[in-house]
């Protein structure tokens, strides 16, 4: 008999559909599942581990709270992702869409498009430092991105989302979602010229 760890995740719904709040181990399956996931979401859309935490908690609250109105008209993944992106952007509108603190790691991982310096332990002390002030120039425009240019490029560029996953995310057409990814790219560009114009003098 296979484990609740190697079921899909429709026969997963399906199980806290017909048990919740009797027997949660499906749920407790699918939240092992997809945490990291949203964690990564929320972190990189708020730019602190704490308040992504306190997300990440509060998304998969929602979702106990309402998985069995879920109807599977989108994937479950979908529907996650969903409620994710809702709860960090009304997160950000309550203080204006702005971080209150952004962690030193933050986006260290993301794929920018901008050119590579290297990775910790095959580095020159040099590099290191041209590393640091590259990750430093990326996190603040990051940062000062409106927040929905933020959570496309972090849809998209950093978790890497096909581009039908992310229109049926943000329930838009698929020639609208490519031309916002469009702008918040040129947005990105525009912004790192010009904070990190010190930085690529110096490159």
């Amino acid at each position: 008999m296979s484990t609740f760890a190697e079921l899909p995740d429709d026969a997963l719904v399906r199980h806290c559909q017909e048990r919740l709040p009797d027997d949660a181990r499906a749920f407790e399956a699918l939240v092992t599942r997809y945490r990291e996931q949203v964690y990564a979401t929320a972190y990189r859309m708020m730019g602190n581990a704490p308040e992504a935490e306190d997300l990440t908690q509060e998304v998969f609250i929602k979702v106990y709270r309402s998985i069995k109105r879920f109807r599977g008209e989108a994937a479950f993944s979908t529907w996650l992702y969903r409620i994710t992106v809702n709860t960090c952007l009304d997160s950000l509108d309550k203080r204006q869409r702005r971080p209150q603190r952004v962690d030193s790691d933050f986006i260290e991982s993301e794929e920018t498009g901008l050119p590579r310096i290297g990775q910790p332990g095959e580095m020159s002390p040099e590099q290191a430092v041209l590393r640091r002030e590259l990750i430093e120039c990326i996190r603040e425009t990051m940062m000062a991105l409106q927040a929905r240019e933020r959570l496309l490029l972090t849809l998209r560029d950093v978790q890497g989302l096909e581009y039908q996953k992310i229109a049926d995310i943000l329930n838009i057409g698929m020639s609208a979602l490519k031309m916002r990814i469009h702008r918040a790219r040129l947005a990105f560009r525009q912004i790192f010229a010009r904070i990190c114009e010190e930085f690529l003098s110096s490159t």
